[in-house]
């Protein structure tokens, strides 16, 4: 299936895995680090969202939704460097972290996403994918279409072999 943004690399440790995206934005650091911290525009490709600007601060989002998602801010180095918990009912905590650089005229986005539970792969891989599409079509950066969540969770699925945490997998995407 040819995509336009290619999948996220997975590291497994044990139960757990990290997720690591890179996706380049022809917008200035600074708007898409508008983009990924201010509620207004997460509301945008995210979620309603509540967000306190400093280390310490309060990160929730997708609030409302069926698995809203909490966390606290670990690193705001503004417009670069933006690191939180990322946690909910059915995910322990997990560390995720943005990384901007200025690259080519745009923004080079380095996203990661630490201690995953590898029962989870097979959603939250191509949720983040999704959501970096949704992003990039926030930024003016792609109107490609991209395959839906569960067309991106069968390439995901059978990129990673996950087929053994099928089981574990509900019926609608969390990330």
């Amino acid at each position: 299936m040819d995509m336009t943004h290619p999948l996220g690399a997975v590291t497994r440790h044990g139960d757990q895995l990290d997720v690591r995206f890179e996706r380049h934005y022809p917008r200035p650091v600074t708007t898409v680090w508008s983009a990924l911290t201010e509620p207004a525009r997460l509301a945008d490709w995210m979620g309603v969202s509540e967000v306190e600007p400093r280390v310490g601060g309060r990160f929730d989002m997708m609030i409302g939704g069926p698995q809203p998602m909490t966390g606290r801010v670990r690193i705001w180095e503004p417009p670069a460097v933006l690191e939180f918990s990322w946690s909910n009912a059915d995910a322990p905590e997990s560390v995720v972290r943005y990384e901007l650089t200025p690259d080519e005229g745009g923004t080079r986005l380095v996203f990661t996403q630490k201690d995953i539970l590898y029962s989870h792969a097979a959603l939250m891989l191509p949720g983040w994918h999704t959501l970096f599409a949704r992003l990039g079509k926030m930024l003016a950066a792609s109107e490609a279409p991209e395959p839906g969540w569960r067309a991106l969770q069968g390439i995901y699925i059978d990129h990673y072999q996950l087929r053994d945490v099928l089981r574990d997998v509900p019926a609608t995407p969390s990330a």
